[in-house]
């Protein structure tokens, strides 16, 4: 085992990063750990990263942790965290968010099974239509409960409560028709808007 892999699912963020992005497949199904402990209501996805590190690890960690900490700015941290995953659980990578924030990110590091179960298909401009599917679209995400009630109690909190939880998905859904629809006004094509937009809320229907 090595460095890790890291990968956006969506072509565009990839592209805040480098001016050249590198379009990989995947060749076999791979599981991931699900790494969201829930999801704001304005769409932004919160990491549990830095809790499973103080899981693992609790007198190596500190309230002040973030998914930076763990991921970037400290690699034997990081490495010592993935050698555990994989060693003690058989845990290979995660699906999470991009530094809390709506955009989703996959790590993978079992360096061997990679050479396998991935291909680079292509090397781009970040300006590059080709590539415009998010990639989390095709994903199967299965959350635990705990992720539905840490989200549904934040959904409450930051507004007005709904009589059901489908009526926040109901009024999501309809900010969600409008913002595409001024994109496809805008110029941008109805399916690259829609994937533009679409995010965990959207795959979950929450």
């Amino acid at each position: 085992m090595n460095d890790c892999m890291f990968f956006a699912t969506k072509k565009w963020v990839a592209g805040v990063f480098n001016q050249n992005v590198q379009i990989w497949k995947t060749t076999t199904d791979i599981e991931l750990l699900f790494l969201v402990e829930h999801v704001k209501h304005n769409s932004w996805t919160i990491s549990s990263l830095p809790h499973l590190y103080a899981n693992i690890f609790p007198t190596e960690s500190n309230h002040n942790f973030d998914g930076l900490d763990i991921k970037h700015w400290d690699k034997n941290r990081r490495d010592k965290l993935v050698r555990k995953l994989y060693d003690a659980y058989n845990i290979s990578g995660w699906l999470s968010s991009l530094e809390n924030k709506v955009e989703m990110e996959i790590c993978l590091f079992d360096e061997h099974a990679n050479t396998s179960q991935l291909i680079l298909v292509d090397t781009i401009h970040k300006n590059d239509r080709r590539y415009f599917r998010d990639s989390l679209d095709s994903m199967s995400v299965l959350p635990a409960k705990h992720f539905y009630e840490e989200t549904n109690k934040n959904f409450s909190e930051q507004g007005p409560i709904l009589t059901d939880v489908s009526d926040h998905c109901k009024r999501y859904d309809r900010m969600m028709k409008n913002w595409i629809k001024e994109d496809v006004q805008n110029g941008m094509e109805r399916v690259e808007a829609q994937h533009y937009h679409f995010n965990l809320r959207v795959k979950l229907k929450i």
